[in-house]
């Protein structure tokens, strides 16, 4: 019977502990087959990657990577690239970020260094790759597993043979090939929440150099957070739908998290010779679904915004003139209308509720917001790849691609019935990449090595449109830019003997960007409030708050990657390495106040050098692995999003060092039984500040936790008939997780456990399988995001899903 692997799941430990495993396992596995014979037991999966530009045993690459195969994608019923990493020990990834409300963003972390901020100025910290393409932007990123392969999460800086924004890891999917015969996969999924979800996928062979493959996917499945009318809100005046922004959406009694998609591939495999394969790939998502469920946990009725509006509605016009704050409650903006003194004169008809708390639920599946709530995204994009081996055992890759998005998104920030925070945006974005790639083995086959140039161009728009206060400060937020790099990188692998190795690479990447920022303030509540005119960029237009013109910056780097391996055994490698990261410098766009001298605020790239100690190990025949490693990394101008009064500003805030182990473990104890477990602990600290950071040097950092655990097993119960009944389980642990830069109180989520758990019958032949799946079964409620607003005052978070079933179908021929 063949044993299918499942996905790794997690177990942290403290550093000493992991290396301690990982020193005594080399050991163990060396000996255990000279003292101990192995246990009758089928040996694990073996999974090839690319992570060197050329296809290798996983085992044998000197790179900690955790690779999960398209049987642990399915086993585990992962729907996107985010839900991988419950399973990877030091690795956070989440599917929307602070104050976005879409679904789309991937936040992604690998040992404490990514990006949670989707604006298109800033770029990622883990680069996404799919069949080789690169993903430029965080928002729309969040991959679908449809028909894939596997999944590689390349751990540590990775500028080298990645580039640029890989400074924290990569992660790098590869797609199922067409088949050289037919073949139909189907599969239907019902679930909590009216879950409806299909799947199909058909390999069809038109010749016998002209393979092709179709691969579609919808997924469906309603919101989990109720949005109710606050009670007596129909006696007060909300001016939702009056303001300037994207896609105002009121709404009561809606829902928020709802999941509605389709993804599509289409793949074709031409080999006109032995020598010559083209794959061309064309695929595309449509998304057009509610907002990610946003809770309010906090009000300040202190903060400036707060304050300022429950006076203007409380106190009379006379009043108000009298403490200068006439102008302040006047007519605002895009509204055209006034609240001052709504609540103190004798018209019931124009009474507003004021921002406190009594907007708070205390249930995160419940909300009084009526405003913004939708997620829409539009993306396509093909590619074209062509191997070409040579003599002289050399091969030329060429892979050529081509994307656009289109997106809109908004949330009701504040949970209340009317508008006290509400953003929403649309983003466009188009990208070319060209890149050339020559490999080779050289010196009698000591020598492997790759070589290769690389050419990316992007350009696009974000437009910002928040509304605070009811109205005080109206954004609307012009920004176009333009990014172009070329790259040359090297990589070589040395063999020195047959138990040593070397590798050495180095990559050197220019960059140039353009930005043309054309940010408004509509009701010009700075000069409202005293902030002089004449400070504004544009004399003609005192709406505008940024200045005039387009900026340009230009960025090169060099990073170098260096490492030793030596074979204590065939199935036991230790490696060590010295690594450099690069993630790009921009501009801070969010601005609602002109800056000193109308010069436009920049943040410098970030920097990072990793040292690594790994050990790989086989053993028992073959039926148990165990990976390890140790880190230290100097984290230089690190990036994060603060917020600034009422805007979200994107900054270089301090240095840093960081620290851990982490320990992968598979297991076959039996023909029937399979165990994984892995250990992750990270020590992320601040060591220095940069003047006027918000940050504290204690503070954690963002997706971070220091220690998290996960256990999984898989059991087959075969039947007579040759069929089977598995059963899979798993259980994950997080320590304290902080959502935002400033660990905002209410934001950080304290420590959890979290359980899943399923049943699968395979039929005799395999033409068919169903599986029944809980997942949250103990219904823990995770916050994976949060933002305050601290001019406002108001703090608010995102929960996960709560306890939720499925029942799935699937067909094979």
């Amino acid at each position: 019977m063949e044993l299918k692997q499942i996905n790794r799941t997690q177990i942290l430990v403290p550093s000493m502990l992991a290396s301690m495993i990982s020193i005594s396992t080399g050991v163990y596995a060396q000996q255990s087959a000279e003292t101990n014979p192995p246990p009758d037991v089928s040996e694990l999966e073996t999974i090839s990657v690319t992570a060197q530009k050329r296809v290798e045993n996983v085992q044998e690459v000197p790179i900690t990577i955790s690779a999960i195969s398209a049987n642990g994608i399915r086993d585990n019923d992962i729907g996107n690239i985010t839900e991988v990493s419950a399973y990877i020990p030091n690795v956070e990834m989440d599917a929307t970020s602070p104050f976005a409300g879409s679904s789309s963003v991937l936040s992604a972390f690998i040992r404490g260094i990514g990006q949670n901020d989707f604006a298109f100025n800033l770029e990622p910290g883990v680069g996404l790759y799919i069949d080789g393409v690169y993903y430029a932007r965080t928002l729309g990123a969040v991959a679908d597993t449809l028909n894939l392969e596997r999944i590689e999460v390349l751990k540590g800086p990775q500028g080298t043979l990645f580039g640029r924004n890989s400074i924290g890891g990569a992660l790098s999917i590869v797609t199922s090939n067409p088949s050289e015969t037919f073949g139909f996969k189907a599969e239907a999924t019902t679930g909590s929440f009216n879950r409806q979800d299909v799947r199909i996928s058909a390999d069809l062979p038109l010749s016998d150099d002209l393979l092709t493959q179709v691969s579609f996917s919808s997924k469906r499945r309603d919101g989990y957070q109720q949005r109710v009318r606050f009670p007596g809100s129909e006696n007060f005046v909300n001016d939702i739908g009056k303001f300037n922004t994207v896609k105002n959406q009121t709404s009561n009694g809606d829902k928020a998290g709802q999941e509605n998609s389709i993804n599509g591939r289409f793949k074709a495999l031409y080999t006109p010779s032995d020598d010559v394969s083209i794959t061309f790939s064309a695929d595309f998502t449509e998304t057009d679904e509610t907002a990610a469920p946003s809770s309010l946990v906090a009000v300040n009725t202190e903060a400036s915004l707060a304050s300022l509006y429950n006076t203007c509605i409380s106190l009379d016009v006379a009043t108000l003139d009298s403490i200068g704050l006439a102008a302040a409650c006047g007519v605002r903006g895009t509204v055209g209308t006034s609240f001052a003194g709504a609540n103190a004169d004798d018209n019931p008809n124009n009474n507003r509720l004021p921002i406190d708390d009594r907007y708070i639920t205390g249930d995160p599946d419940l909300s009084y917001a009526a405003g913004s709530n939708f997620s829409e995204l539009s993306a396509w994009g093909s590619s074209l790849t062509v191997d070409w081996e040579l003599e002289n055992d050399m091969a030329i890759k060429s892979i050529s691609a081509y994307r656009e998005l289109e997106s809109s998104f908004g949330v009701d920030n504040s949970g209340g019935p009317f508008i006290m925070v509400d953003t929403s945006f649309f983003m466009e974005q188009e990208q070319f990449s060209q890149e050339l790639q020559l490999t080779g083995t050289s010196l009698e086959e000591r020598l492997d090595w790759v070589t290769g140039l690389y050419y990316f161009t992007e350009e696009g728009s974000l437009l910002d449109t928040p509304i605070f206060a009811g109205g005080l400060v109206q954004v609307y937020g012009p920004n176009d830019l333009k990014n172009d790099a070329i790259a040359a990188f090297a990589h070589m692998n040395y063999k020195i003997s047959s138990k040593w190795g070397a590798t050495f690479g180095i990559r050197y990447t220019k960059e140039d960007k353009e930005f043309e920022g054309q940010q408004k303030e509509l009701n010009m509540f700075g000069i409202k409030v005293g902030f002089p005119s004449a400070l504004y960029p544009d004399q003609s237009d005192l709406t505008r708050v940024y200045p005039v013109g387009k900026n340009t910056l230009s960025f090169s780097d060099t990073s170098i990657h260096v490492g030793a391996q030596y074979h204590i055994a065939d199935d036991v490698m230790t490696y060590a390495s010295y690594s450099q990261g690069f993630k790009s410098g921009g501009w801070t766009s969010r601005l609602t106040l002109p800056e000193p001298n109308n010069t436009p605020p920049t943040f410098e790239p970030e920097e990072a050098d990793s040292y690594e100690l790994g050990i790989k190990s086989r053993f028992w025949g073959g039926s148990a692995q165990v990976n390890a490693a140790l880190f230290y990394t100097t984290y230089e101008n690190i990036q994060v999003t603060v917020n600034r009064g009422l805007s979200p500003f994107f900054e270089n805030a301090a240095e840093g060092e960081i620290s851990g182990a982490e320990v992968e473990g598979q297991f076959l104890l039996s023909e029937n039984l399979y165990l994984n477990t892995s250990a992750g602990y990270i020590d992320a600290k601040y060591t220095d500040l940069k003047e006027g950071a918000l940050l504290d040097l204690d503070d954690k950092f963002v997706n971070t936790p220091e220690y998290s655990a996960s256990v999984g097993f898989r059991y087959h119960i075969p039947q007579n008939a040759g069929s089977e009944w598995v059963l899979l389980g798993d259980w994950a642990y997080r320590s304290e997780t902080a959502n935002i830069s400033e660990n905002t109180p209410g934001t950080n989520q304290p420590a959890y456990h979290m359980f899943n758990a399923s049943v699968k019958y395979l039929s005799a032949d395999g033409d068919w399988e169903v599986a029944l799946r809980g997942e949250n079964l103990t219904d823990k409620r995770v916050i994976v995001t949060g933002f305050q607003n601290i001019d406002v005052g108001t703090t608010q978070v995102v929960y996960n899903a709560p306890r939720m079933w499925s029942l799935s179908l699937g067909l094979r021929y």
